[in-house]
C-alpha cells in the first residue's frame, strides 16, 4: 500500500514562482521551481483524508494527522487518528518525492506541450525501477504542479491532482484528489490540507529515514 499513501503527500514539495513560458521549458522552469515559496524553510500542516479502495468493500478509512516538511526534500506524516493498523503503517512512511531542484539528477526531463496555459513535462528515471514514467502538468500562471502521474511498467499508475491556495503569501497545497489502480488494488483517496505553521524549527533528526 506505500504507492496509495506516498500519494497523499508528494505534491507538498512542489511549489510556485513566476509564470513560465513554454519557451522556458524545461531547464528555465525547473530553475524557478527550484525558488519556490522564498523564506519558507519548513512548516507543518494539519493532513485529514479518505481512502475509498474501490476493489475491498467497506474499506473507507479515514485518516488524521500533520505533515511535516523541511526544505528541501525532508518529510513526515504522523497519523494521530484513523484505523489503528493502518494509522501505524502509514505514519512509518517517510515520504520520499524530491524537490524539482534534483529531478535533472534523478530523471530524463523533456518538454511535452504548452495547451491552454498548462505546460507538461516527462520524467523518466534515470535509474530502472517500477517506474516508466512520469506525466507532469504545470499551471502557467501560477507554476504550481497541478496533476503528477505515475506510469508503472506492470501497465498499473496512479494519479494525483491538486489544488492550491495563497496563504500569508505562500502558495501551498489545500486540497488533493488520488486515483490508484495496479495490478492489486484500486482506490480513491480525497485529502485536504489545513491550520499551516510557517517556519518551525524541525531538527533534521526528527525525520529519521527521511533525510
Amino acid at each position: 500500500m506505500k504507492v496509495l499513501w506516498s500519494l497523499l503527500a508528494c505534491s507538498l514539495l512542489l511549489g510556485v514562482v513566476s509564470a513560465p513560458s513554454a519557451a522556458d521549458a524545461p531547464s528555465a522552469l525547473l530553475g524557478r521551481m527550484a525558488a519556490i515559496n522564498p523564506g519558507l524553510e519548513s512548516f507543518t500542516a494539519h493532513i485529514s483524508s479518505t481512502v475509498d479502495v474501490l476493489n475491498i468493500p467497506f474499506m473507507h478509512p479515514q485518516l488524521d494527522g500533520t505533515f511535516y516538511h523541511k526544505h528541501p526534500s525532508m518529510n513526515k506524516i504522523v497519523i494521530t487518528s484513523g484505523l489503528p493498523g493502518i494509522a501505524k503503517q502509514f505514519s512509518k512512511l517517510y515520504p520520499q518525492v524530491p524537490s524539482p531542484s534534483q529531478w535533472p539528477s534523478l530523471y530524463e526531463i523533456s518538454f511535452a506541450g504548452d495547451v491552454a496555459g498548462v505546460t507538461s513535462l516527462r520524467l523518466i528515471p534515470r535509474k530502472h525501477g517500477r517506474i516508466d514514467h512520469i506525466d507532469v502538468k504545470v499551471d502557467d500562471s501560477h507554476a504550481t504542479v497541478t496533476e503528477m502521474r505515475w506510469n508503472y511498467i506492470d501497465g498499473g499508475y496512479a494519479r494525483l491532482t491538486q489544488k492550491f491556495a495563497l496563504l500569508d503569501g505562500h502558495r501551498v497545497v489545500v486540497a488533493q484528489n488520488g486515483h490508484v489502480e495496479v495490478p492489486l488494488y484500486k482506490a480513491d483517496i480525497v485529502t485536504t490540507l489545513s491550520g499551516y505553521v510557517w517556519n518551525p524549527s524541525i531538527p533534521d533528526s526528527f525525520f529519521g529515514d527521511g533525510k
